[in-house]
């Protein structure tokens, strides 16, 4: 397996909370973080794959979480799974989700801190850690689709070291 990493150049983000209303902006998040609870953040912009990432879950002890999928459904979705179990979400190497594509959490590294655009404003380059989910051929899925392969090949990989050594975690 060739280790690649993909680099995409990062976008302007669209702000939507799930279960809070926002009142911020990238460049100043919102109000809702400083009482204790935690944005999501939604990516519409068409220059990239769709993603969403937290802010405000650095001050409720887990790391922020970023993750992207193949369409704005796809990203909701995969959000609406995860959401009910952030608080169990502390590590790098969990998987996450199962079946057509399974997530696994990996660490971001701290030069791609930056796609997590408010958090970094909100806690600077050192004041926060942050995982991915990053979705590899699905343990359920014994025949992907070239649009499968498409979509994992494009998604940025923002974590500490290479796929191969993420494939090699898979395996143990």
């Amino acid at each position: 397996m060739t280790d690649l990493v993909f680099h995409p150049p990062c976008s302007a983000i669209e702000i939507r909370t799930l279960r809070r209303p926002a009142s911020g902006t990238p460049d100043q998040p919102d109000e809702q973080v400083a009482r204790g609870g935690y944005t999501v953040y939604f990516s519409a912009d068409t220059r990239e794959l769709p993603s969403a990432y937290t802010v405000g879950l650095t001050d409720m002890g887990v790391p922020e979480l970023i993750l992207y999928g193949r369409s704005p459904g796809h990203v909701r979705h995969a959000w609406s799974l995860i959401e009910p179990v952030l608080d169990q979400m502390g590590s790098p190497g969990m998987r996450v989700l199962q079946g057509q594509f399974d997530g696994q959490t990996v660490s971001v590294r701290r030069e791609s801190l930056g796609r997590l655009q408010a958090a970094y404003r909100l806690y600077g380059p050192s004041g926060f850690k942050a995982l991915q989910v990053y979705w590899t051929v699905g343990s359920d899925n014994h025949l992907p689709q070239q649009w499968e392969i498409r979509f994992l090949a494009a998604q940025p990989f923002l974590g500490d070291g290479t796929l191969g050594d993420l494939a090699r975690s898979r395996k143990s």
